[in-house]
């Protein structure tokens, strides 16, 4: 309806459209659109003139993607943790409600990775990734920020305290006995507002509060 409207007042029309092909497949073209008169005036025709975009607008896509996700899980990686977190200590704010950062360390990993290889790791991974998944809710954040490392942020909380269920359900999803060996998780964990400080400080703290764990014993949780 906007096109037509300029096309109509002004004679001319820019901008990026989707079409689709006689076959049926849909692609993403610049077009240009421009009104042809006759000497009196009279409407005569449309010219336009388009350039299929499809292939650069996927190449943004996927370079879009790779910026904000991790390669091999899929979940977000540190750039749009921080980001998601950032947005869910605002809406903290509005709500009058908490949120917590939960740090994650496997706990054994290091070694089945020498043991079994890469590849064996990796899905290794991509199983603890999944069941860590399944216990979140629809609206909580999972990240994975590097080897063995995973980030949680639990948001709408009533109160911090409140989340200890889930806590305890993730490190029962992160305990996967694989080929003999016992892979567990060691877990920091801070709250906002009650740790008021900005979002890469509270990764900071959640990962101080997992070493702790780490160091008392691992496959356990620690509170900043």
């Amino acid at each position: 309806q906007a096109l037509w409207a300029q096309l109509q007042e002004c004679g001319h029309w820019s901008g990026e459209i989707w079409n689709r092909r006689k076959s049926g497949e849909h692609y993403v073209e610049t077009l240009t659109i421009s009104a042809v008169r006759d000497p009196q005036g009279q409407l005569l025709h449309y010219v336009g003139m388009f350039t299929d975009i499809t292939r650069q607008r996927e190449s943004e896509r996927l370079l879009a993607h790779a910026a904000h996700y991790d390669a091999l899980s899929g979940l977000p990686n540190r750039t749009l943790l921080t980001d998601r977190l950032a947005q869910a200590m605002h809406q903290c704010q509005r709500r009058a409600c908490d949120l917590a950062v939960v740090y994650l360390d496997l706990d054994g990993f290091g070694a089945f990775n020498e043991q079994f290889g890469h590849e064996r790791g990796d899905a290794l991974l991509l199983t603890v990734a999944q069941r860590l998944k399944e216990v979140l809710r629809e609206g909580d954040t999972l990240a994975r920020i590097g080897g063995d490392e995973f980030v949680a942020v639990l948001v709408d909380l009533p109160r911090g305290g409140d989340c200890l269920p889930v806590l305890q359900r993730l490190l029962q999803a992160a305990t996967v006995d694989a080929d003999a060996i016992r892979i567990t998780a060691s877990m920091g964990v801070t709250f906002y507002p009650d740790d008021p400080v900005e979002a890469e400080v509270l990764l900071r703290h959640a990962d101080q509060a997992m070493f702790v764990a780490k160091q008392a014993g691992r496959n356990r949780l620690h509170w900043f």
